[in-house]
């Protein structure tokens, strides 16, 4: 655990400006939304995030390796996902921790309201601006959902990611975000990639 929470803290460096710490709560999820906001049919078998977000299999040799449910006694949640076979890595703590050919993490972030939401999510966007070399920036929207996605190139010495895509968006009171980044011999695309991912994310509609 100790090796994922690092690559944790490595692939979103905004949590660290909001100074998270992981407690391992239980959440209970035995009330499931009534219904999906796109629409669809509530499905149980989605991955959790609280009980507003389920996110569907994501594909792609995606495997999920956590789902922590509460940080810092918020709501607040956040899931990772890998592809392919860990390496050992040294950091630049001196510790050897695993890496993957590509990590995906989702998060969660509950806000006091839709504003408070709103300036968390500009935030986490000029966080990951400043952190990034980032290449491109557009709107998508996935079942019905308008995310910002930036699309860019890891350049801290300390990363061995070598690039990157992430999605934001927010939903009532709550930031969502996706970051998916990979190592420079990781051949899949990572726009594609996310972009599936998104199309799996699924909000509830008892919020609206």
């Amino acid at each position: 655990m100790k090796d994922r929470k690092y690559l944790f803290y490595l692939a979103l460096p905004f949590l660290l400006i909001v100074g998270l710490i992981l407690l391992g709560n239980v959440v209970d999820f035995s009330q499931y939304p009534s219904a999906a906001a796109d629409g669809s049919s509530w499905d149980k078998s989605w991955e959790m995030l609280g009980k507003t977000v389920g996110i569907a299999q994501p594909g792609h040799d995606l495997t999920l390796q956590t789902n922590n449910s509460v940080l810092a006694g918020e709501e607040t949640y956040y899931a990772s996902w890998t592809i392919g076979e860990a390496s050992t890595y040294t950091n630049e703590d001196g510790d050897e921790v695993d890496l993957y050919p590509a990590q995906l993490y989702l998060l969660l972030y509950g806000c006091a309201d839709a504003d408070s939401a709103r300036e968390a999510c500009t935030d986490f966007l000029d966080r990951e601006r400043q952190t990034y070399d980032i290449q491109s920036e557009e709107t998508a929207a996935h079942n019905g959902q308008n995310y910002t996605v930036l699309h860019y190139n890891c350049i801290s010495a300390s990363n061995p990611y070598d690039r990157g895509c992430s999605a934001f968006t927010v939903y009532g009171d709550y930031v969502f975000v996706a970051e998916l980044t990979c190592q420079e011999s990781f051949d899949g695309d990572v726009g594609e990639i996310l972009s599936d991912v998104l199309d799996g994310v699924h909000y509830s509609a008892d919020l609206t």
